[in-house]
């Protein structure tokens, strides 16, 4: 299964590839299917950008996020 996940983007160079931040790691990203730039918060899934995020909705599935990576180390 995959899972699509929100990050900030950080950096765009000429070849249209985001640096994108995923709470402290940095990841590159393609920004062919998206219009997008620094400060956005995009959906990111293989490795592509697929859908930009109000900074709310992106801030509230981070949430969603953490509480699921705490649940999981409960385990």
């Amino acid at each position: 299964m995959c899972i699509a996940a929100p990050a900030k983007i950080v950096e765009v160079n000429s070849n249209n590839i985001a640096i994108c931040d995923f709470g402290g790691v940095k990841q590159e990203a393609k920004l062919d299917l998206v219009d997008a730039d620094i400060g956005n918060y995009v959906l990111i899934h293989s490795g592509y950008a697929i859908e930009v995020l109000t900074e709310e909705d992106a801030k509230e599935s981070l949430k969603a996020w953490d509480q699921l990576i705490e649940t999981l180390e409960d385990e």
